[in-house]
């Protein structure tokens, strides 16, 4: 008998990847993050900014924010589909049609980042 488990393990499986983002300062990181959850593929993602790069926001007047995150997604081939992920979240027609996070001004997955998730 197929179990369920077995047909979502059946094709993907889960990695993690860190990456950093540029946000605009007027948009809570918080709302950045939700939004970047909702996309597909995408299962969890981690806020992993340090009090150091808090102070350095703060002090910033451009009105952008750098935040250190860590992505967990689930692919087939996931170096591809970083590409896949960044190009829905920056609203290009490549990706997903709707999904744009708003107040996400630039996102850069480090690949060489990449590890397998157990589940």
């Amino acid at each position: 008998m197929i179990k369920l488990y077995d047909l979502l393990l059946e094709g993907d499986s889960l990695y993690q990847v860190k990456a950093q983002i540029l946000i605009d300062s007027q948009i809570n990181v918080t709302d950045v993050l939700n939004w970047i959850r909702a996309i597909r593929k995408v299962t969890i993602v981690h806020n992993e900014t340090t009090p150091e790069m808090d102070q350095h926001n703060k002090r910033r007047n451009d009105g952008k924010e750098l935040h250190k995150i860590s992505v967990k997604y689930m692919s087939a081939s996931p170096k591809e589909d970083l590409e896949f992920l960044k190009k829905t979240m920056m609203r290009s027609k490549e990706g997903d049609l709707n999904p744009k996070v708003p107040g996400l001004l630039n996102i850069k997955f480090k690949p060489e980042t990449i590890i397998t998730q157990k589940y």
